[in-house]
């Protein structure tokens, strides 16, 4: 079943501006096939934070997530070839928004090979 977070750390993105975020997640070393850190498939939005969550209703706040990446770092590194996933997020508000990270996992899905 897919797993839904909210992830609340204090995130704000300046009126008219884009940020390029990065995601990974660490193995622990001994979790086995599949609980390393290729979690996918996994999508990543950006919530803009109403009144009641330190946010504004004072103006039309958007928030648009795109150019999505699943990308592996190089081979003979410590960690590699790691998994890691690039995101871009860019507020079309004429203010600053403060913002979640939602994301959603689907790591339950089972791949089906054509």
């Amino acid at each position: 079943m897919p797993s839904r977070w909210e992830i609340d750390r204090g995130f704000t993105i300046a009126a008219n501006q884009t940020q390029q975020w990065v995601w990974e997640w660490f193995d622990d070393g001994g979790a086995g096939p599949g609980q390393g850190p290729n979690k996918g498939p996994v999508m990543f939005r950006a919530l803009p934070k109403g009144p009641g969550q330190g946010g504004t209703n004072t103006a039309q706040t958007i928030l648009v997530t795109f150019d999505f990446a699943k990308c592996r770092g190089p081979q003979g590194g410590p960690n590699g070839p790691k998994v890691f996933y690039e995101f871009k997020i860019r507020n079309e508000s004429s203010i600053d928004v403060p913002m979640i990270l939602e994301m959603v996992l689907f790591n339950d899905l089972p791949i089906n090979h054509g």
